[in-house]
């Protein structure tokens, strides 16, 4: 369990794509209200700047600053992706880079005239946008990159000043490393946090699957995404045939044995960190599948029941036993929305149970028909 918690948390390659998502949606906030404060207190600096800086530089630091600010406003207006780790990758690397640019560029001409750590506030920006880092929920690899390119900013920029063996200037270097190093653990503490919040709020405690709720979300978000990319949703649905039966005649705890075995074979089938399988409610249960034809989603449907039909699960009375399921596939087409997909799948697998069990049953492609509602 340690061993499993250190890795979680070292880099983002054992985070499924749903739990990024989650994580890109609460970097996209985090940056855009940092962008705001920068945006209000950069222009706002300007008239401390008048008291503090020497005439000759003043208008052109304002000019950064109201840079830097303008920038900051583009950065509160990039809504687009806000569920890509990648773009939130970006805006955070856009949101350190402006700073930084700015931090640098007003460093200098406050060394160009002598009057480097002299004027308030400038001599600990670079402490600042470290220390920022703090609010981010990163992994140890983030932290270290995005941390790393500070110290190696603050490196060249003592290299060409001519200083990077002066006692200031390593004294700075090492308050930056230890301040990179606290709020590099403050963010991994939140993405800790974060991780177990997130499985706690999702997951189903039985079986471990996401719970009903994320999946209907889930489900929602990827046929949004999909359409947008002009691909399908497969949606599978699963009920455990005759679990009822079973449950009288073995008792609870044997078919909770079912369920997790049930669970375990649904998560080898999947693909891994891509496909969402989860428990539904009871004995049913589904997988969303982005992206996958219906073809592929009846073979991947096919497979889970075979594997189910040759399962043997030892109850607690010692008996060896297996267990079947049906299932509903359904495929999005355009006009789908959650509920009609739904109900496309929980048609095919009633009829499928109806005509048997133990099989699979394929929607129709053509979309659900919403009832009109009767005039009053």
């Amino acid at each position: 369990m340690i061993v499993e918690a250190l890795l979680d948390v070292v880099s983002a390659r054992r985070h499924s794509r749903y739990f990024n998502q989650a994580r890109s949606h609460y970097l996209f906030r985090r940056v855009r209200t940092i962008a705001v404060l920068m945006a209000l207190l950069q222009p706002a600096w300007i008239a401390v700047d008048m008291f503090l800086l020497p005439e000759n530089i003043q208008s052109d630091i304002a000019l950064w600053r109201i840079l830097s600010a303008l920038v900051c406003v583009l950065l509160l207006l990039w809504t687009h992706s806000a569920y890509s780790l990648k773009v939130s990758y970006l805006r955070l690397a856009g949101l350190i880079a402006v700073l930084s640019v700015f931090q640098t560029f007003s460093a200098e001409l406050l060394f160009s005239i002598g009057q480097s750590g002299a004027v308030a506030g400038y001599h600990f920006f670079p402490f600042m946008i470290v220390v920022m880092l703090a609010v981010f929920p990163l992994t140890v690899v983030e932290s270290m990159l995005f941390g790393g390119a500070i110290l190696l900013l603050e490196l060249a920029t003592q290299y060409w000043r001519g200083t990077l063996w002066q006692v200031d200037s390593l004294n700075n270097l090492w308050l930056l490393s230890i301040l990179g190093i606290i709020a590099s653990w403050a963010s991994v503490n939140q993405l800790s946090m974060l991780l177990g919040l997130f499985r706690q709020a999702t997951r189903d405690p039985l079986t471990g699957l996401s719970n009903r709720r994320q999946s209907m979300e889930q489900l929602e978000q990827d046929l949004k995404l999909q359409q947008e990319e002009g691909r399908p949703v497969s949606l599978l649905m699963f009920d455990l045939d005759h679990f009822k039966r079973f449950n009288d005649t073995y008792g609870h705890a044997a078919g909770d044995i079912v369920l997790r075995e049930f669970a375990r074979i649904m998560r080898k089938h999947a693909r891994k960190r891509y496909d969402l399988s989860g428990r539904y409610g009871g004995e049913e249960f589904l997988m969303i599948l982005p992206g996958m034809q219906q073809q592929k989603a009846a073979e991947l449907a096919q497979r889970i029941i075979s594997t189910c039909r040759s399962a043997r699960i030892r109850t607690p009375t010692g008996e060896k036993i297996g267990f079947t399921t049906s299932v509903g596939l359904a495929t999005s087409v355009a006009g789908d929305d959650v509920a009609s997909l739904l109900k496309k799948a929980d048609d095919a697998l009633y009829a499928a149970k109806g005509n048997g069990r133990d099989q699979l049953q394929i929607a129709s492609q053509q979309p659900v028909q919403q009832p009109i509602a009767e005039p009053a």
